[in-house]
C-alpha cells in the first residue's frame, strides 16, 4: 500500500519485522545451524472487511488462520488483510529482509487479534500456521528461519531438523559485535536460488556434501564464538561463511553473492572486519561484522555512496500489536554500531 493507509477505526494492526542472517543460508536446509537477528522494517496488516487478498501469501494465510481460530471467526465479516509492506522497498528495488516472512506472519497475527485472540502467548501456533503458509508459497522450498525470526524478534539460533519440530533458541551476541546492514541494488529470486543447489546437488553429489559439511562446521563455529563472548572470533567466522557461499554460488552457477560485496568485503578486511551476503538467493543485502565501534564507524562512511547503509536496529520483540496512527519505532538498538 502506498501513501497514507487508509484504516477502520478500533481494527488491530499488526506489526511484523523482517530479518537477516548472520550464518546458515542454505545449510540450514540440510540441518545446519543457522543465526538470524530480526530487523526493524515491518509488515503491518489490518483486518479490512470487504477488501480481497493482496496476494496468495495473503490469501493462503487468511485461510489457514479462520481454520485455526475455529467458531470465533462466525463473528467476523467477510473480507481479507491489507498488508502494508513499502518500508522493505528502497525505491524501485525489494530488500531482501525476509518481507514475504513477515507478510506471512503479520497476516496470521492480523487474524488473531481480529477475532480477539491476543498473539501474546500464541507466538508458536502464529509460527506454525505462518510456517505452513511459507510451505505452500514457495513449494516447499526454502526454511522457516525468516518466519521464526519475524515471530520471536531477536537474535535466533534455528535448526530444522529433516524430521520433527524446527528448534529455535534465543542466542546471546556479545556486545562488543558491531554489525552494520547495506544494500547494494536488486535483489535475487531465493526460490530459484535454492532449486539451482539442488539441481547441484543431484548432479555433483560428492562435491555438494562437501560444501554443505564446510558451511555446516562454519556456522557452528559461529555459534560457538558467540557463545564463549569472542566477537574477533564471530567475525572471522562469519567471513569465512561468506567465502564458502561464494563457493557454493560457482560450483551451482547462482547469484549468490553481488559483484558489489567485493569490494565491500575488501574493505572491511582493511578495516579488520568481514562481510557476507544476506540470504540465500543473495540479493541486495549484506552484513559487515566488527569487533570494534570504530571500525564499523569507518565502514560506513568509507563505503557509501557505492553502498546504501540502511538505518535499521534489532527489533527485539518480533510481532506484536501496533497503533495504527504510529509508525512501529521501538528503542534504538541499531546493532550496537
Amino acid at each position: 500500500m502506498k501513501g497514507k493507509r487508509i484504516t477502520l477505526a478500533g481494527t488491530p494492526a499488526v506489526a511484523a519485522p523482517g530479518s537477516i542472517f548472520l550464518v546458515g543460508e542454505h545449510a540450514v536446509l540440510d540441518e545446519g545451524v543457522a543465526v538470524l537477528a530480526a530487523v526493524s522494517r515491518y509488515a503491518i496488516a489490518q483486518y479490512v472487511p470487504g477488501s480481497k487478498p493482496q496476494s496468495a501469501v495473503v490469501d493462503e494465510a487468511v485461510k489457514r488462520s479462520l481454520a485455526a481460530i475455529g467458531e470465533a471467526s462466525a463473528a467476523l465479516p467477510p473480507g481479507s488483510v491489507l498488508v502494508d509492506r513499502d518500508a522493505f522497498c528502497q525505491g524501485k528495488f525489494k530488500m531482501g529482509l525476509g518481507s514475504s516472512a513477515a507478510t506471512a506472519v503479520a497476516t496470521v497475527g492480523a487474524m488473531f487479534e481480529t477475532a480477539g485472540l491476543s498473539i501474546e502467548g500464541r507466538r508458536r501456533e502464529v509460527f506454525v500456521i505462518a510456517e505452513a503458509v511459507q510451505r505452500v508459497a514457495q513449494d516447499g522450498l526454502g526454511s522457516d528461519a525468516a518466519i521464526a525470526s519475524s515471530v520471536y524478534g531477536g537474535f535466533i539460533k534455528f535448526v530444522q531438523p529433516i524430521e520433527g519440530s524446527p528448534v529455535i533458541e534465543p542466542i546471546v551476541v556479545p556486545a562488543s559485535l558491531h554489525l552494520v546492514v547495506f544494500c547494494a541494488g536488486e535483489s535475487a529470486d531465493t526460490r530459484e536460488a535454492v532449486e539451482s543447489v539442488r539441481s547441484y546437488a543431484r548432479q555433483a553429489p560428492s562435491s555438494y556434501r562437501m560444501l554443505m559439511g564446510s558451511l555446516r562446521a562454519t556456522a557452528e563455529r559461529f555459534v560457538n564464538e558467540l557463545g564463549a563472548g569472542r566477537a574477533t572470533g564471530a567475525v572471522v567466522a562469519a567471513g569465512l561463511y561468506g567465502r564458502q557461499l561464494a563457493e557454493l554460488n560457482k560450483a551451482a552457477r547462482v547469484g549468490i553473492v553481488a559483484p558489489v560485496f567485493e569490494a565491500a568485503a575488501a574493505l572491511a578486511r582493511v578495516l579488520g572486519g568481514e562481510v557476507k551476503p544476506s540470504g540465500a538467493g543473495g540479493g541486495n543485502i549484506g552484513v559487515a561484522l566488527f569487533a570494534t565501534p570504530e571500525a564499523a564507524a569507518l565502514f560506513v562512511r568509507a563505503c557509501q555512496p557505492a553502498l546504501s547503509v540502511l538505518d535499521v536496529s534489532l527489533a527485539r520483540s518480533g510481532v506484536r500489536l501496533r497503533s495504527v496512527e504510529e509508525p512501529p519505532v521501538e528503542a534504538r538498538d541499531p546493532f550496537h554500531v
